[in-house]
């Protein structure tokens, strides 16, 4: 088989593996009538059904990082394509309270978790450079365009009836069948011929450094970016702007953002070049300025689309910086923590909003966009200051 033809087929086992990557987000829809199927269950156990995934994921992203420094693409995709099928196909034969739903969400997490680790390693196996930032842009976008058709067919079979949503998970053994034939017997440590190794051997202290401010940034971004989802419904009801569906339909530009950013990431990096993460938090302030000042429709759906493609290029441009910092051989336990610090930093978002602004505000939800805005000005200045100095300017100037 030729070099060309073997970076096609493991293309095509990226964008399999990219289609499943966020399949536990098909189960939100089913929540309000998850509850009503079992009324004795709390509001917290309900609304775990769709969130305890990503605890799982932080959980699994550290295990398949490490993993693959000694683990084939293959198998490790194999493991965690199974575990988010098995996980997920569950509760059509076991279903009987919620907590069987509870372990089945946990189950698909993992399978997740690792599939989102794996997904940069895979990228990076086979493309380097200008070609591996442009890749990691297009398959953001693919995710998150899987995201919203899953988003709204879970809600059609949820419509019909609850358990149906979970069909969705059969996608998932599609896809085994794909991984099975497309990806490599291979781990990044095994470089391919034509990827040419610019990193050291070792990495340096500043460098370990450097990665985990990058890691940091990524999380902060993640935090506030959570926020559209943990308090979108309630601005809407709090203003009186609509009715719940609303919130569904306005977090679904969340997604659309990630899909234009994914397609135009390349010219995005041109115009900001060594500036482009400060920009992402610049334009989170303006969303949350939005938010605080501007109380309708258009203000709630613009801020939205700013914020969800501040985070998506964030979350694609951070990526490639740490894979020019990371050895091959270490680049997939980076993308472990990558992914597991960005799983926390969803998940705790609304935790800590929610215990820090009664300290300075009697308003929640205004005291949130205040927060907001204070913790993305200041990580604007800070990057805006230290841009000069950064690995942004060695490798998004070209």
């Amino acid at each position: 088989m030729s070099q060309h033809t073997s970076k096609n087929k493991i293309l095509i086992g990226i964008i399999a593996l990219a289609v499943i990557a966020r399949l536990t987000v098909s189960t939100s829809p089913a929540i309000a009538v998850i509850g009503h199927a079992f009324p004795h269950a709390s509001a917290t156990q309900v609304e775990s059904v769709a969130t305890i995934g990503d605890l799982a994921a932080a959980i699994s992203a550290l295990i398949f990082g490490k993993l693959l420094d000694h683990w084939t693409f293959k198998r490790l995709a194999i493991i965690s394509v199974t575990i988010l099928a098995v996980g997920g196909l569950s509760p059509l034969i076991w279903h009987t309270s919620i907590t069987n739903l509870l372990i089945a969400g946990f189950m698909a997490g993992l399978g997740a978790g690792g599939i989102t680790t794996i997904l940069p390693s895979l990228q990076s196996y086979i493309y380097s450079g200008e070609s591996l930032a442009n890749m990691l842009g297009r398959v953001v976008a693919l995710e998150n365009g899987s995201s919203m058709v899953l988003l709204f067919l879970g809600g059609l079979l949820a419509s019909q009836y609850w358990l149906h949503n979970y069909y969705l998970f059969f996608l998932a053994l599609i896809s085994l069948v794909i991984v099975i034939w497309a990806l490599p017997r291979t781990h990044p440590g095994q470089e391919e011929d034509n990827v040419t190794q610019l990193q050291p051997a070792v990495m340096s202290k500043q460098t370990i450094i450097s990665i985990i401010a990058y890691l940091i940034t990524a999380s902060l971004m993640v935090f506030l970016e959570a926020v559209l989802y943990n308090k979108n419904a309630i601005y809407i009801q709090h203003f009186h702007l609509g009715s719940p569906a609303l919130s569904g339909q306005i977090i679904m530009l969340d997604g659309a953002a990630a899909i234009v950013v994914g397609v135009t990431l390349k010219w995005i990096r041109r115009f900001f070049k060594q500036y482009l993460l400060a920009a992402c938090f610049a334009a989170n302030t303006i969303g949350g300025i939005l938010l605080l000042v501007w109380h309708n429709t258009w203000s709630i759906g613009l801020a939205t689309f700013i914020i969800g493609g501040a985070s998506a290029t964030m979350l694609t441009t951070v990526p490639y910086i740490l894979s020019t910092l990371a050895t091959a051989k270490r680049y997939p336990l980076v993308m472990g923590f990558f992914s597991a610090i960005t799983s926390l930093g969803f998940s705790s978002s609304a935790l800590v909003f929610n215990n820090v602004v009664p300290i300075f505000s009697k308003h929640i939800l205004q005291g949130t966009y205040q927060l907001q805005i204070i913790i993305a000005l200041a990580m604007t200045i800070i990057l805006l200051l230290t841009a000069n100095r950064s690995q942004l300017k060695k490798v998004l100037i070209k």
